[in-house]
């Protein structure tokens, strides 16, 4: 049996955890405040990759914005879309590249968006057809280095269009 002490307790914790996630929820990207996300800038059927976004940081790691790959199973395209956290409404500078890797009969294949935009770079869509993509989002900080989410590693190697029926399509 718990104590009116230790009921109290647990209710300042629940309490706290509360607060803590309508904090992170309101803290959400500006960009996505004013409705764009990742999802819509790629379109229907597209759905995020969490295990790969990637924070896009300057040198002192200081965030502003983030790069997605999102991955749609019906049409087998991944796409890439940066979204910015900093400078959002204001046109500056905000890319977003998706790369194919290459294989033994297709040369390596960059897909790149760069412009001064107001809330996010993309979408740029790939299909790799079982090939390793890797994708990398940079946007402009205003004065100080431009900010960059790095190529990080190959990633999604070797994964298919998914058919109606889950047949996979080679």
């Amino acid at each position: 049996m718990i104590s009116v002490h230790g009921r109290i307790f647990m209710t300042v914790i629940a309490r706290l955890a509360t607060a803590a996630v309508l904090t992170t929820a309101l803290a959400a990207s500006p960009a996505a405040a004013a409705g764009y996300t990742p999802e819509r800038a790629c379109g229907s059927g597209f759905q995020v990759l969490n295990e790969h976004t990637r924070p896009v940081t300057d040198h002192t790691n200081t965030l502003y914005g983030q790069v997605f790959l999102l991955y749609n199973g019906l049409t087998g395209e991944h796409c890439a879309v940066t979204m910015k956290r900093y400078s959002v409404g204001t046109p500056t500078k905000t890319s977003v590249t998706l790369r194919v890797h290459r294989d033994h009969f297709v040369a390596q294949h960059d897909e790149t968006d760069e412009d001064a935009f107001r809330y996010y770079a993309g979408p740029v869509k790939v299909k790799a057809n079982g090939r390793c993509v890797a994708f990398k989002g940079t946007t402009d900080t205003a004065g100080a280095a431009d900010a960059s989410s790095g190529w990080g590693r190959w990633v999604e190697c070797g994964r298919k269009q998914v058919l109606e029926g889950g047949l996979r399509r080679s």
